[in-house]
């Protein structure tokens, strides 16, 4: 008979650092034929937490070679999950055990989403920077638009060009916080390639010896390109978000930082392994 194990997951979904309770999750189970995400506790997901999703899922198939089962799941997170294609796009590596009552409608030009979108080479980073053009531009009154959606297909084109994974995604969500009094923009952007110290590694080999050292190297401005600079301008991320109180997360390996503007940086170290990378940004402004 085969054999199942059911990862509760944690209702964190919605929480950059708190994430890592999820990963722990992941790590800690044991082999099984059949792996089963219980999303009965989680109340809501945002981008992040969609692509912590899709990565595990992505990493217990590879082990079973089976798709992993998603339960329980709330109407409403059932629904938004629906309408970002996260059982279209990661089909392969998830799919919900639960029948979808009720969808959300779909509009193409919408202002609000970026779905779930696969990172597969240039003309997907075109079309990701026109609707984050529509959604930042729309939402945000960014002095640097410019400069962020350039850094945005940086990264995105980073996933196929240096990465090695060819199934990295990216997603865009605006929300509504009413009671702040704020319109969020949240932009995440993952992949399980070859990292960010596997990236620089080739051409930089004095950087140091922690994952860490090269996540602020990229902040610096290293680059995998033939230049070896000007590639992932995260520095001007970093500066847009201190003008318009956000935030960057950047993980890797074991390693990952967030910076709120050049001064406010909280490093993190000994983290649960996970290949690739993972970025997060988050815009806000006044409603």
């Amino acid at each position: 008979m085969p054999l199942e194990s059911t990862i509760l997951v944690p209702n964190v979904l919605t929480e950059i650092t708190a994430l890592e309770t999820f990963y722990a999750c992941i790590e800690q189970a044991p082999s099984a034929d059949q792996y089963v995400f219980d999303m009965s506790t989680v109340g809501f997901v945002k981008p992040y937490g969609v692509i912590a999703l899709l990565s595990a899922a992505r990493h217990l198939s590879g082990l079973s070679g089976q798709p992993v089962r998603v339960k329980n799941l709330g109407k409403d997170v059932h629904a938004y999950l629906d309408r970002i294609n996260l059982f279209d796009v990661g089909g392969v590596w998830l799919q919900s055990a639960d029948t979808l009552d009720e969808k959300w409608s779909r509009n193409p030009q919408t202002v609000n989403l970026l779905e779930l979108t696969p990172i597969t080479g240039p003309d997907d980073v075109t079309s990701i920077a026109l609707q984050a053009r529509r959604i930042f531009s729309h939402w945000l009154a960014i002095k640097d638009l410019n400069s962020l959606l350039n850094v945005l297909s940086e990264v995105c084109a980073n996933v196929y060009q240096h990465s090695g994974d060819s199934q990295g995604c990216v997603l865009i969500q605006k929300y509504e916080a009413d009671m702040r009094g704020q319109v969020i923009v949240q932009a995440a952007v993952g992949d399980r390639g070859c990292g960010i110290r596997g990236s620089l590694a080739s051409r930089h080999s004095n950087i140091g010896e922690n994952p860490l050292d090269y996540l602020k190297a990229a902040m610096q401005g290293l680059s995998a390109r033939g230049t070896g600079r000007g590639g992932l301008g995260l520095r001007r991320v970093e500066q847009i978000v201190a003008s318009n109180r956000g935030y960057l997360w950047l993980r890797s390996e074991t390693a990952a930082l967030m910076t709120w503007g050049p001064k406010k940086v909280q490093t993190h170290e000994r983290l649960i392994p996970m290949p690739g990378t993972q970025v997060a940004v988050e815009l806000c402004a006044p409603l």
